[in-house]
């Protein structure tokens, strides 16, 4: 009975937000039980209906005011199990008001032909249907007017007192029903826009904390460029002196190869403090798919000899997934330079179907003894990358092993 019913709720936009779709789902969930009730309701009217007709005189049959009670029976019959049916027509309010309209019909011509019948009981069903399916203005102009045509028709088949108070009684039964259903029609609609409205709002809130996260971090970022990146390209300028000068004095050739190399190193430094700070803007961040570049960069500037290998089917993970794998590389690799440099180091990217996991070994035998907070604090040991791979539900392993140091992270897919 409520197929025609169209929602109140804004128009949902192109692109939807999860929670709002979920919202718009336990609207539509909630029509569809109320309907498939309502259609229990008139399958029920539709046997009262028939025993009524067949229990009253006269009794339906094919000549005179016998083949009239057939023919508004089968037409009450016939608008009752096509609602019951759910083949109710939706795209207006004329097309959905056809079926109760009829159904009131017959059913009052029904109510002159049968005086000691129920067939007040199909009028006010289909009084009814009007307020379950129709918004209340329409409603009101449908429903009156076969509510007062039942109660005359009724107060005209008795005589004296007694027409009076089943007319009342007519009336009355339209009365209770339509406003039955015409309020469990507002209570749904109330349901749904508020559980829609609630929906919007937390989505809004979100947006707003998702716009206060953003700001902060340009302005971190803006602090981060200015002090650290600005310092880094002051200290790049005086090794790029410094090399003239060890170049123009002629120094040693091993103190050279230190200036023009810190040079590199600090504007790789340089680059990645460009990168934390477009990466604290939302710009593209690094991910494992740029693992290439990063053990090329680290083959040329820290002197490693490094392998790389991939197993598995590769896959995309998640942007924050990438990074953190990224960055426990670039950590890893950086620690072997510094503790066992030189050393043969192995790169091992692992797909699995469960898991993505990332170990960098090395093979520094005598590697030299790491002090505990570059692996325990600061965050720009062993911690920092713990902790990084743990905000995106990973963990990580490091420690000696026979012939070196490995550490592993493991992110699951």
């Amino acid at each position: 009975m409520l197929h025609g019913m169209t929602s109140t709720c804004p128009e949902a936009g192109a692109r939807e937000s999860a929670r709002v779709a979920e919202a718009r789902r336990h609207a539509a969930d909630r029509q569809t039980r109320q309907v498939a009730r309502m259609h229990e309701i008139l399958w029920a009217v539709v046997a009262l209906t028939a025993a009524f007709a067949f229990r009253a005189q006269p009794e339906p049959g094919l000549s005179g005011e016998r083949l009239a009670v057939s023919l508004a029976l089968a037409g009450c019959v016939l608008a009752l199990g096509t609602s019951a049916w759910g083949r109710t027509p939706r795209r207006s309010v004329l097309a959905l008001a056809v079926l109760p309209v009829l159904l009131g019909v017959f059913g009052t011509v029904l109510v002159a032909l049968q005086a000691d019948s129920m067939m007040e009981i199909p009028v006010s069903a289909a009084v009814g249907m009007i307020c379950s399916r129709l918004p209340l203005r329409p409603a009101l102009w449908l429903s009156a007017p076969l509510t007062v045509a039942v109660a005359l028709t009724s107060a005209g088949t008795g005589s004296g007192q007694v027409s009076l108070e089943t007319g009342l009684a007519s009336a009355l039964l339209c009365v209770v029903l339509g406003c039955a259903c015409a309020a469990a029609r507002q209570a749904r609609l109330g349901q749904d826009r508020t559980e829609l409205l609630l929906a919007e709002l937390e989505d809004s809130r979100e947006a707003a904390a998702r716009a206060a996260a953003v700001a902060e971090r340009t302005r971190i970022a803006q602090e981060l460029h200015d002090v650290l990146a600005q310092s880094l390209s002051a200290l790049a300028v005086q090794l790029e002196g410094a090399r003239k000068l060890a170049e123009r004095d002629q120094v040693d050739p091993r103190l050279l190869q230190l200036i023009v190399r810190g040079g590199e190193l600090t504007r790789e430094g340089l680059s990645d403090a460009r990168q934390a700070v477009a990466a604290l803007r939302g710009d593209q961040l690094p991910t494992v798919d740029q693992l290439t570049t990063l053990i090329d960069r680290c083959r040329r500037d820290l002197a490693l000899p490094i392998t790389l290998s991939v197993s598995g089917e590769p896959r995309t993970p998640t942007p924050e997934a990438g990074l953190a794998l990224y960055r426990g590389a670039q950590e890893a690799l950086t620690n072997v330079a510094r503790y066992a440099p030189g050393s043969p180091t192995a790169v091992v990217l692992r797909y699995t179907a469960t898991a993505t996991t990332l170990s960098v070994s090395d093979q520094g035998a005598a590697r030299i003894t790491a002090p505990a907070g570059s692996w325990t604090g600061g965050g720009n040991g062993l911690r920092g990358m713990r902790e990084r791979i743990e905000r995106v539900g990973g963990r990580t392993q490091a420690g000696p092993t026979a012939g070196g140091w490995t550490v592993e992270m493991e992110i699951p897919a």
